[in-house]
């Protein structure tokens, strides 16, 4: 334990003002719902009662009420005007339903095949959030981040572990911030970021055999993000179906992750 002289050194000898309620310069600190959800998330264990996921709607809630929808639309706004690939992106508003889509023509090795057995052996949604049809630039681009989200794990080989979900969101956050002005790359990567520092010190809390392939993940995501030119969530996996997934990996610059298999021991030794 830390001795009073020490401690009073880590604080500047200074101390807080005093007042009659809990409040601080963090809109998000003095945010009741957004400190109580961050600390379970945090803190909590996996257990198997409920779904790792169980607490994402309340995060989400507590993130609606600290972000301004209409200032994320205009910072967006004045990134379509300074990007044109971005702007053509937008405009072209393209979105696909991987389930109507005929993959039977696909070669076995191709980015399509491993699709089509991914669809067809896994319980997972695809379009799981966001099914309405857009209607802003930014309800676009949410809904095409969560159209390729499996996508993404698939072909990253960034399986759907605990560790896997850092690393491709760390992968993603690194992209974006590269492409984004800094204010705009923040809020799109909040929550997800908000998962990998608490997975990180839940991790370290529960089930500490987990967080070297934690680290692992996140060096692997921060490599793998580093060589995007543009952020995952643009790139339309539709016009790659046919491509072999080796050709495709190395054209994408998403190469280099983990063997299949690599992470699959670490849901079991994260819950519970």
């Amino acid at each position: 334990m830390m001795n009073e002289e020490d401690a009073a050194y880590l604080k500047g000898r200074k101390a807080p003002i005093a007042g009659s309620i809990l409040t601080s310069t963090s809109r998000f600190l003095n945010n009741p719902r957004m400190r109580d959800v961050y600390a379970q998330m945090g803190l909590k264990r996996d257990g198997l009662d409920l779904p790792p996921a169980y607490l994402i709607p309340e995060l989400d809630r507590a993130i609606a009420e600290e972000f301004d929808q209409e200032h994320i639309e205009a910072l967006l706004a004045a990134e379509k005007a300074r990007l044109p690939e971005l702007a053509q992106w937008l405009d072209a508003c393209f979105v696909s339903n991987w389930k109507d889509r005929d993959l039977t023509h696909c070669a076995t090795g191709t980015v399509g095949a491993e699709i089509r057995t991914f669809l067809s052996e896994t319980p997972f949604d695809v379009d799981f959030m966001f099914r309405d049809a857009p209607g802003s630039d930014l309800a676009y681009l949410q809904k095409r981040r969560v159209q390729n989200h499996d996508i993404e794990h698939l072909l990253t080989g960034f399986d759907p572990s605990q560790v896997g979900e850092i690393a491709l969101i760390v992968a993603n956050a690194v992209a974006i911030h590269a492409y984004f002005e800094p204010e705009l790359a923040g809020a799109l990567t909040f929550q997800p970021m908000t998962l990998v520092s608490t997975s990180i010190m839940r991790m370290t809390c529960h089930y500490p055999d987990v967080v070297p392939a934690i680290l692992e993940g996140v060096a692997r995501g921060q490599a793998m993000g580093a060589r995007q030119e543009r952020p995952l969530f643009m790139i339309r996996w539709e016009d790659w179906v046919d491509v072999p997934l080796d050709e495709a990996r190395r054209s994408l610059h998403i190469d280099g992750g983990p063997e299949d298999g690599h992470w699959a021991w670490v849901d079991s030794a994260s819950r519970g």
